[in-house]
């Protein structure tokens, strides 16, 4: 009798392209704050590595995500133990990223953190460096010297303790028409910008991660005092930076070498005891200014102009209640900004908070922080691309 051969069983495999293409749609689906999920796929086969690390994909999902995410922020600590006052820096995740390149460090104040770099400035050393600039997903470090006339005026040990002379900088991506969704490995610039009140002059100067140069210094006429810690807002080449109190806005047109100000608008008379503060620019290209009354928080947006301005180009409110716990509804201020994404740090008796208001209008809140009297945070902005196949991530 002859035997009964079961028919052979076809297997029937998908085009790679096919399965490449499915898989790249789903990885552009990731959330771009949570770089750790697109580190652990990675690492699940060589195929899933080749997708994710291909030039085509890392450029389409910048674009399809927009904005860069933030990952996280940069504050200063102040301590006094035994007779030694110093600063720490440290970075505070509010992603799934952690990164290396900076922890806690003692002497290294942070001054600015914008386009994927951070600004420190370094306890001054026999090694000689003045300003630090890191990138937290590279972890490239350039180290810089001021110019002998900064030097000279910053680290004078008469000035460093002379609340007459005080000074501010900020680091920007240097690219040529660059969209800013990715700059790292890119020219930099350090624009610094001081003021001396017994001179009565404002004056500034710029270093290029080219040249590795300051430009010369250039100064104009002005009594209001920089603020070390003052908020700094940039567009394009035109830095701002605010001076102290609430009236004078320094701009330093980097690409004309020309320095000048303007005056806030006048205010409402109920505003007149409220701080004003410069937090950035918002997604319309204009200067964004904040102030707390109340359970509220008003913003305006300015066109930046070297003139004193007329008024407000818009004026916004929104009411903090419905968005906060009732502890957090004292003790209110805006500490920083995270431009892009549109979320609004304030510091709170309750802890630190985030508001998405802005862009989203979700209205969600977010505690990213137990500590009370923060004075100011740097958000760190990033796609975390390009670096996955080498990234340390929080497990």
């Amino acid at each position: 009798m002859a035997m009964i051969h079961p028919p052979s069983q076809r297997v029937h495999h998908s085009p790679p392209a096919l399965i490449d293409d499915a898989m790249s749609e789903i990885f552009l689906r990731i959330p771009a704050d949570d770089p750790k999920s697109l580190v652990l796929a990675a690492a699940v086969c060589t195929a899933w590595r080749r997708i994710l690390c291909d030039l085509i994909f890392t450029r389409q999902y910048r674009k399809f995500h927009g904005a860069p995410p933030m990952l996280g922020f940069l504050r200063n600590t102040y301590h006094d133990k035994q007779y030694e006052e110093y600063v720490v820096s440290n970075f505070v995740s509010t992603a799934s990223f952690r990164s290396p390149a900076c922890h806690e460090s003692r002497h290294w104040h942070v001054l600015d953190s914008r386009h994927g770099l951070v600004l420190f400035q370094t306890r001054k050393t026999k090694r000689g460096e003045d300003l630090v600039v890191c990138d937290l997903v590279t972890y490239d470090r350039w180290r810089i010297n001021l110019s002998p006339e900064l030097s000279d005026i910053i680290w004078d040990d008469e000035n460093v303790e002379n609340e007459m002379v005080t000074w501010n900088a900020a680091v920007l991506c240097a690219k040529d028409q660059c969209d800013h969704t990715y700059c790292h490995y890119g020219p930099f610039l350090v624009a610094l910008v001081s003021s001396d009140e017994e001179q009565d002059i404002t004056f500034a100067s710029v270093y290029s991660s080219v040249t590795r140069k300051w430009s010369d210094m250039i100064s104009i006429p002005e009594q209001d005092l920089m603020q070390m810690a003052g908020r700094i807002a940039v567009m394009g080449d035109k830095v701002y930076f605010q001076c102290e109190g609430v009236e004078t806005t320094v701009e330093y047109n980097i690409g004309e070498q020309e320095l000048s100000r303007f005056d806030l608008p006048g205010e409402d008379e109920e505003f007149d005891e409220s701080e004003v503060d410069l937090v950035g620019v918002d997604d319309d290209g204009m200067l964004l200014f904040t102030t707390v009354l109340g359970p509220r928080l008003y913003l305006w947006s300015l066109e930046a102009c070297p003139n004193v301005a007329e008024h407000w180009s818009r004026r916004r409110v929104i009411e903090l209640g419905p968005l906060l716990p009732p502890r957090a509804l004292f003790g209110i201020s805006v500490v920083g900004f995270a431009e892009g994404v549109g979320a609004v740090f304030l510091n709170t008796d309750a802890g630190l908070y985030t508001i998405d208001e802005l862009n989203s209008g979700s209205g969600r809140s977010k505690k990213v922080h137990g500590e009370k009297s923060v004075r100011r945070v740097m958000p760190y902005m990033s796609f975390y691309t390009k670096a996955w196949g080498r990234s340390r991530t929080s497990h």
